[in-house]
């Protein structure tokens, strides 16, 4: 029993010398191994995130395609595996073409001349986006609500004939629940309202509107006072144009501007507020730039008509050239003499209390008028001689209508020759009334040339009485004679006279 014991414990030794033989060189070769650390298998390249060309991203944000790259066969196609770019899409085709091209990567879209009567901006397909673009084709109306928190960051919607009309009411503050937005294309349209929404958020947003000729330009005004307009760029900023509202004087008119005027404007307004006397609101606006000298100034037009004035306001902005007090209690024109009136060119003070125009006489403004209208205010006489040197051209108007005028021989004499002297400058000179409502210009002399007479006024009638008398008595005594010498006797009354000492001489 031991034996056999023995022998199995010797046959198993054997067995593992024979083992260790036949592996000592391999376990050596993997020390050596060791001492030499073997390199790391490293994990595969991650892929890198595909993305359009950047040729095809504006300001990196907003993708964009040249029609040149519509597809031939299909109306969409992708462009790498994050952007779908489709073309020449309609109301039948839209919604299906989008929804076999746009996958759970896609976040960049244009879709190029889409003729459609209702876009559906509230559609999950767009969730994803950060750049949608919509150009160069025809929207009917624009309908349902950019979700909360949508990742669009570049929004382009140009040329679309898109007018504010085709926001549905929902949607007139389109963009306030896009807060990662910072580029808005909307040019080439016929908008005619500004999201004012853009500068409410605090967030930096670049926005083109060139092509909007009819935005008013108040709108405009309002983005660029606010306190946020510094994060507002205006993309194409000289082809971006508003549509200025102007009331002036009796009319209005609606005049396209360039954005760059209401930076001018804004200058004017913060000047217009300094106007004495205080507080009365007056309303101010560039009107056309002027070269005086070699510098380029921006003349301005100044309206204070309507506000309770009792004198012509002072301090009026630099270069004013038009002045509007109309339909205010103004008595005198004595303020004209201020320097701020010395470019004033245009002075409407109709419907006013002004009774002369003597405290003009030697400003600048008489001088240089182009308009004065001072019609229907409490003027009863005019002095011309303050006019007289200003009508040599034919260039200034004169209005004064509505003024009652106390009219005598003077006025017959002097006024109205002077009114149809210059009738061309003087269009409303027919409407210049005298107390009795008889215009001036058909006073008759006879009417009024009325003086009192004296002794003087008779002389003419005295002289023509004694050289009658004068000859008759020549004649009376030449008769007598004829008739003593040729009958012996005097006539009656001659025979009944005394003699004189001198009859005599004629015997």
């Amino acid at each position: 029993m031991s034996n056999r014991r023995f022998s199995f414990i010797e046959a198993s030794l054997w067995a593992a010398v024979v083992y260790l033989l036949l592996h000592v060189p391999y376990i050596e070769m993997r020390v050596d191994e060791l001492e030499h650390p073997a390199p790391r298998e490293q994990p595969p390249a991650s892929t890198p995130k595909p993305e359009p060309s950047t040729e095809y991203l504006n300001m990196g944000k907003c993708f964009h395609m040249p029609r040149s790259l519509c597809p031939d066969e299909t109306e969409c196609t992708k462009v790498g595996s994050l952007a779908v770019f489709c073309c020449d899409l309609d109301n039948a085709r839209l919604k299906e073409a989008l929804a076999s091209a746009i996958t759970q990567n896609t976040t960049y879209l244009h879709v190029l001349n889409a003729t459609i009567d209702e876009l559906d901006i509230s559609q999950s397909l767009f969730r994803r986006l950060s750049s949608m673009a919509f150009t160069d084709g025809s929207i009917g109306n624009i309908v349902g609500k950019f979700p909360k928190y949508s990742s669009i960051a570049c929004l382009n919607i140009s040329n679309n004939n898109l007018t504010t009309n085709k926001l549905q009411p929902s949607i007139q503050r389109p963009f306030a629940y896009l807060f990662n937005m910072s580029v808005l294309d909307a040019s080439a349209n016929n908008l005619t309202e500004f999201p004012l929404s853009l500068v409410h958020s605090n967030r930096k947003i670049s926005v083109d509107f060139s092509g909007n000729h009819y935005l008013p330009c108040k709108h405009f005004q309002r983005a660029m006072d606010t306190n946020n307009s510094s994060l507002l760029t205006f993309l194409n900023y000289e082809n971006t144009y508003c549509a200025l509202d102007i009331n002036f004087n009796w009319f209005r008119d609606l005049r396209i501007v360039q954005i760059e005027h209401l930076k001018k404007q804004k200058e004017v307004n913060a000047s217009c507020r300094n106007i004495k006397p205080a507080n009365i609101n007056c309303t101010c606006m560039p009107t056309r730039l002027e070269f005086q000298g070699a510098d380029l100034t921006n003349a301005v037009a100044v309206d204070c008509s309507h506000r309770n004035l009792t004198e012509m306001p002072t301090e009026l902005p630099l270069n004013t050239i038009k002045l509007n007090v109309s339909y205010n209690n103004i008595t005198s024109l004595q303020t004209v003499n201020d320097p701020s009136y010395d470019h004033l060119r245009h002075l409407i003070v109709d419907y006013n209390d002004i009774a002369s125009i003597l405290e003009l006489e030697g400003t600048k403004f008489i001088d240089n008028f182009i308009l004065f209208s001072i019609g229907y205010n409490k003027l009863k006489t005019i002095h011309t001689y303050v006019l007289s040197n200003r009508f040599d051209t034919s260039g200034p108007t004169f209005s004064i209508a509505g003024n009652i005028i106390h009219c005598d021989c003077n006025t017959e004499k002097m006024l109205k020759p002077w009114l149809l002297e210059n009738l061309k400058n003087i269009p409303d000179y027919k409407m210049l009334e005298c107390e009795d409502g008889t215009p001036v210009v058909e006073l008759v002399e006879s009417n009024v040339c009325h003086t009192p007479r004296d002794w003087t006024d008779y002389i003419y009638y005295i002289i023509g009485i004694e050289v009658l008398i004068l000859v008759l008595l020549i004649s009376k005594v030449s008769y007598d004679y004829w008739v003593f010498k040729t009958a012996g006797y005097l006539p009656w009354p001659a025979n009944k006279m005394p003699r004189l000492p001198c009859d005599w001489l004629c015997e």
